[in-house]
């Protein structure tokens, strides 16, 4: 049995399969090209949601990363100068322990010691990150402590046995003072450059700054110039540096020493538990961030499954196709040559 098939259906099946393979070739040089599936999200199917889902994810996860990036180098820096200042109050105690009092470099030696720690005190408590002082709260433009060198000196009225109150340590959004001369004139004085006059409120140097690092998961990492810890350390080395003027009594002396050894210890505590405090800052952040960087690589990867053109598969199917294409231009050539003789 012959079976017949028309010219025109041949042609038109050709036609066909030409035009298919045509399309098909268009898009594989383009993954070629790109290295893409695809150019429209809308011909990965059921894929698409994922592919979106994914980018959103990873784009969130990338800006929370670089937040945390910037958040670390302020808090790695709140660890360098708290460990700093640790030092500076232990230097501070061994030095309000001298020898003797009546050693006749004691007043001298004793002065140069005080002002150099202050001002060690000073130039890190005032350090700058970029465009912003990083203990200023959120004052960011403004140095928060002046030359503590310049800060008067207590006298005998300001002793605890005068009796003079101890000075308070302020936690509120009132800037920390104390009183010179307390059984005299009581002057207040500050070391924050923000001070005007006694009971000065500045909320803002207080302020606490926040940085979310995750979904629902802000965090509070600052740390600023009024914390108890600095100033119990400046109080402390005002009474060091107190106890080297002269005029003084031998007792009296040797009582501000003691009180600067007791408001030292106190501030080298305070320092390290600030320490902790920053500790627990930095290691959230360091978690936070390997999780966010773990999703990342994972979620990329699944991408790259989804998205990405495989070059050689592609270069494959392509010279596959080409085969194809070549065998249905031959087919439409002879049907194209055919006589009526051989049609019939």
């Amino acid at each position: 049995m012959v079976s017949r098939v028309s010219a025109t259906g041949t042609l038109s099946q050709n036609l066909f399969l030409i035009n298919s393979g045509q399309s098909k070739l268009n898009q594989l040089n383009y993954s070629l090209g790109t290295g893409n599936k695809f150019e429209e999200l809308k011909f990965y199917g059921k894929d698409s949601t994922r592919i979106v889902d994914l980018r959103k994810d990873i784009e969130a996860r990338k800006a929370y990363t670089n937040s945390i990036d910037i958040t670390e180098s302020t808090t790695d820096s709140y660890d360098a100068i708290l460990g700093r200042l640790v030092q500076v109050a232990t230097d501070a105690l061994n030095a309000a322990e001298p020898l003797s009092t009546n050693d006749v470099d004691f007043p001298n030696t004793t002065t140069v010691l005080a002002n150099n720690f202050m001002l060690e005190v000073e130039a890190n408590l005032n350090i700058k990150l970029g465009d912003r002082f990083i203990f200023a709260g959120t004052n960011f433009s403004d140095a928060p402590v002046r030359d503590l060198r310049t800060l008067s000196l207590y006298n005998a009225t300001d002793l605890g046995s005068a009796p003079a109150a101890a000075n308070a340590i302020e936690t509120a959004d009132t800037l920390p003072e104390h009183v010179v001369d307390a059984g005299g004139a009581a002057t207040t004085e500050s070391y924050h450059t923000g001070f005007t006059a006694a009971g000065t409120v500045d909320s803002k140097a207080y302020e606490a700054m926040k940085v979310t690092i995750a979904d629902s998961q802000p965090i509070v990492y600052n740390i600023t110039a009024n914390e108890p810890a600095f100033q119990n350390l400046i109080e402390g080395l005002l009474r060091l540096k107190s106890a080297a003027q002269t005029g003084l009594t031998e007792p009296e002396r040797e009582e501000f020493l003691g009180e600067a050894r007791n408001t030292l210890d106190n501030a080298r505590v305070e320092l390290r538990q600030l320490q902790a405090r920053n500790g627990t800052v930095i290691n959230e952040l360091s978690r936070t961030k390997e999780i966010h960087t773990s999703f990342i690589n994972i979620s990329q990867s699944a991408l790259t499954d989804l998205t990405v053109a495989n070059d050689a598969e592609v270069a494959t199917r392509i010279a596959a196709l080409r085969t194809q294409l070549e065998a249905s231009y031959s087919t439409i050539a002879d049907t194209n040559r055919l006589s009526l003789v051989n049609y019939l």
